[in-house]
């Protein structure tokens, strides 16, 4: 490498198996389980991980205790479930070629 400046990127699945790659990602699970324990407790409320009924239901409540334009700081806003009708009360549809996609509305999620 000259100065850093040029990489060789290699993709491949089961990248785990090098070590770098399997202690990179504990290091980020760790990171981001440590990260997560301490937004609970700063907004006193169990977050779950995934999509799933119990991750509506946190938002649902996030939304209700601390505001809509507060849920980015604990919410992975770019997925399609960030604001589904469930957990957002106002809302606005948009059909795209996958489907349905709710969006927040400027409202509830202004920065």
């Amino acid at each position: 490498m000259s100065l850093g400046r040029e990489i060789e990127l290699v993709q491949k699945h089961r990248a785990e198996e090098d070590l770098a790659v399997a202690a990179a990602s504990i290091l980020a699970r760790h990171e981001f389980v440590t990260r997560l324990a301490a937004l609970e407790k700063q907004f006193g409320l169990k977050l779950p991980k995934g999509a799933s009924a119990a991750v509506d239901a946190a938002a649902k409540e996030f939304i209700a205790k601390h505001g809509a334009e507060n849920l980015p700081k604990v919410a992975k806003m770019h997925f399609r479930t960030a604001c589904e009708p469930k957990a957002c009360p106002n809302r606005r549809k948009s059909s795209g070629g996958s489907g349905e996609i709710w969006w927040p509305m400027a409202t509830e999620l202004s920065h």
